[in-house]
């Protein structure tokens, strides 16, 4: 009975401590996947709030979101895309480029490369035109309008990523799973020291003795006579 007692306490002890760090591990992963959608946000926010004239990247990288349907069939309304910051003089025919337009606001556009020209000065100029459209882009682009080239698309997620950008939006995207997991971690806690805490070393030594004790306590029982020899 003892010994049977003793592997039970012994199997819940380590059942509940393999619960509660599974919880503790879900919970710290669920962590490091918010905390660089947190700091992405928050850098793309504050940048775009200390430099406005600017596109705002992340380690050279800017997401832009598609709002116009120039370059169908390759890029979609409400795609989000990514282009990263390059040197004007590597891009060559054929690229997709993002620049901010001159006459439209600084408005940031995202055109093919269809022709290079070098004035007299020595500055790189480039023909843009949508794939989408009829005729080239009006007015050459200028080396300092390049935003990046263009070498990511993901489908579709362009309105998603402009709602992260509102209060709501991080909001429901940030505070509501930081404040579930929360929750989630107190109910677990507090489910667990009902149940009782998972034992430490010493502890499973303590238990572990004892359990071997109860397996000699029957073969000393059968063979009371054996030490007497």
């Amino acid at each position: 009975m003892a010994k049977k007692q003793a592997g039970e306490n012994i199997d819940k002890e380590k059942q509940g401590g393999a619960l509660h760090k599974a919880g503790t591990a879900l919970g710290i992963l669920l962590i490091l996947l918010l905390l660089p959608m947190i700091a992405c946000n928050v850098t793309l926010i504050v940048k775009s709030f200390l430099r406005p004239e600017k596109v705002p990247t992340i380690f050279g990288v800017a997401p832009l979101i598609v709002l116009s349907g120039s370059m169908r069939e390759e890029i979609q309304v409400n795609d989000l895309i990514f282009v990263k910051e390059q040197d004007p003089d590597t891009l060559e025919v054929g690229d997709v480029i993002a620049y901010q337009s001159v006459d439209r606001g600084k408005e940031t556009i995202a055109h093919r490369i269809i022709g290079i020209t070098t004035t007299p000065a020595g500055r790189r100029q480039f023909t843009t035109k949508g794939d989408n459209n009829n005729a080239a882009d009006t007015d050459p682009v200028e080396t300092y309008q390049v935003v990046g080239r263009y070498f990511l698309r993901l489908p579709g997620l362009g309105k998603a990523a402009q709602f992260l950008q509102t209060t709501w939006g991080i909001i429901l995207s940030v505070g509501i799973p930081m404040l579930l997991f929360l929750i989630y971690d107190v109910v677990r806690r507090t489910r667990y020291r009902r149940g009782g805490k998972y034992i430490d070393n010493a502890e499973f030594e303590r238990l572990s003795a004892l359990a071997a004790k109860a397996e000699e306590a029957p073969a000393q029982e059968e063979n009371p006579h054996e030490n007497e020899k």
